[in-house]
This record gives structure tokens, sequence and C-alpha cells, in this order.
């Protein structure tokens, strides 16, 4: 009995982040193509700002990157936010030098725990756990059908 309940509310953990992810993922879309629109009537008018530029679409990669962590749940998807997140930092922010040197200090770090600690399986979502979600998947489909 308590092996199925936290089996049930495991499956409902995951599902709720996939819902926040394909959620995260539609805003960023919609913010894409807000960014692209503003970007264009700025350039007609002349009053065009790279840095609020880069300050947009460093926000959608972070975005982008964090919904690929909340799907994939891999230590690399993980370090790559970590990792883009910092860079939007130094490149957005004009902050001061020991901000700086300690966001490029964090960038290095993070490219050794990359090479040194991560492994390839570390990059790659486990295929039994594929292999079982395509099963369930499959059974479920299975199962509604011999009921109809």
């Amino acid at each position: 009995m308590k092996g199925t309940v936290v089996k049930f509310l495991l499956k409902t953990a995951w599902v709720l982040e996939l819902i926040i992810a394909l959620f995260i993922l539609v805003v960023t879309v919609v913010q894409m193509v807000l960014t692209g629109k503003d970007s264009l009537d700025y350039l007609a008018l002349g009053q065009f700002s790279l840095d609020e530029f880069l300050a947009n679409t460093m926000n959608i990669v972070v975005c982008l990157e964090f919904v690929k962590m909340l799907i994939l749940h891999t230590p690399r998807a993980v370090t790559d936010v970590l990792l883009f997140a910092i860079a939007r930092q130094l490149v957005v922010s004009h902050s001061s030098s020991m901000d700086t040197l300690l966001g490029v200090a964090a960038v290095a770090l993070i490219f050794i725990i990359k090479k040194f600690l991560l492994s390839r399986e570390d990059s790659v979502l486990p295929k039994d756990m594929l292999a079982k979600f395509s099963q369930e998947f499959i059974a479920k489909k299975e199962e509604e059908s011999h009921h109809e």
C-alpha cells in the first residue's frame, strides 16, 4: 500500500512538473515573439537598445534551459541552467570588477564540474525510465481499448 501511494505521488509530481514546463515554454515563446516585435519597432524608431535586447534574449535562453532541466532531470541539465543564468548575469549587468571576477570563476567552476565530475550518463535520461514510461503508456492505451 505504501509503495503504491509513493509511486502515485511521484507520478503526480512528475506530471505537474511537465505541466509547469509546458506553461513556461508557452510563455517563453510568447516572450520571443514580443521581443522580436519590440526590437523591430525600436529599430524603426531609432531607439534600439542592445542591452535590453540581450537581457530579453538571455532570459529566453535561461527559460528554455530551465524547461529542459524540468523535463530531463539530469545533472548536466542543472549545470547548463546554472551556466546560462550566470552568463546572462555577466553579460547583462554592469556590475563591479569583483562581481565579474566571481562570475567568471563560477563559470570556470561549472566547466570544471562538467569536464571532470559529470559522465556521459549524466547527460542522458536513463533508458529504463523512458522504457518504463512508454510501457506504462502503451499498457494504459491497450487497457482503454479493451474496455471500449
